[in-house]
């Protein structure tokens, strides 16, 4: 009974902790092994914890471009050291949705570029409110933010500690799925709203038609390209590309019919030749 008691009593005095890494914004530099990012990290958050001991780890990779930045094979090794990697190119829904299902007292880790992280200046003044402790890391030549915790790591240095006699107490784990909260495979794209059973299946997944047509139909939105018109849709492309693209073009134009005078107003015209000139086909 006193055992349980003393397990139980351990477990609640534990501090969970999360890594999001923007791998685009700090990608690993060149000669550095990306076998050695899990325990650089971990070394990285021992030397700065609490007296409380880290339970659960959660790192997550997110790149809009996971298949170049890193790359396949330093993709595979990541994958293998128990990092999830996530198609996406912002953090701050991960960041809500972690802190939902973690109170605090908890660590987050933020690694990113200088201007992602000044823009999550204010979201990281909330958590710390609350009692969530913020580690922001970025690349060393740029200047720190002054909005941003005094504590920062440099995304260089952190890689380049070779302490690795630093006895951590962090367990590694793969991170829920956090876009829509359900699942826990750590290969997943929260522009499709995948999520895949395989490393091979979510690589699978990132080349395929499917995706390229979500990210540019992501892309289109943003821009506010009227996707309702054949003229300013990117067709030829292939076949399964070109079903896809009809497809979603039937779909808004029903809706709009459907929503009638509530319509939002139509997109101004789009010139489609200049449109799609950065969507080329491959990419």
């Amino acid at each position: 009974m006193n055992k349980n008691k003393n397990m139980a009593r351990e477990q609640h005095e534990e501090e969970n902790a999360l890594v999001i890494w923007n791998i685009s914004n700090c990608p690993i530099p060149d000669g550095h092994d990306p076998l050695q990012v899990v325990p650089r990290i971990q070394t990285a958050l021992e030397k700065l914890r609490r007296d409380r001991p880290y339970g659960p780890l959660s790192i997550t990779a997110i790149s809009d471009n996971l298949t170049e930045i890193p790359g396949e094979d330093a993709m595979r090794k990541l994958s293998s050291t128990g990092i999830s990697l996530k198609h996406a190119n912002r953090v701050h829904t991960d960041l809500y949705q972690w802190s939902r299902r973690n109170p605090p007292p908890a660590t987050i880790m933020v690694i990113t570029g200088h201007e992602e992280l000044e823009h999550l200046a204010s979201t990281f003044s909330g958590l710390e409110v609350k009692g969530y402790r913020i580690l922001p890391t970025y690349p060393q030549p740029n200047p720190a933010p002054p909005s941003l915790p005094p504590k920062l790591c440099f995304w260089e240095t952190l890689l380049s500690d070779a302490d690795n006699k630093l006895e951590t107490t962090s367990r590694l784990v793969f991170s829920y799925r956090l876009d829509r909260g359900t699942g826990e495979s750590p290969w997943s794209c929260s522009v499709c709203h995948f999520d895949a059973p395989s490393f091979e299946d979510f690589t699978k997944h990132l080349k395929s038609e499917t995706h390229a047509y979500f990210v540019w139909d992501r892309v289109a939105s943003k821009n506010k390209v009227d996707r309702t018109n054949p003229d300013n849709l990117q067709l030829g492309r292939s076949e399964e590309w070109d079903l896809l693209a009809k497809a979603g073009m039937m779909r808004r134009a029903e809706v709009l019919k459907l929503r009638g005078a509530f319509a939002p107003p139509r997109s101004r015209p789009v010139d489609a030749n200049s449109f799609k000139e950065p969507f080329k086909s491959g990419e």
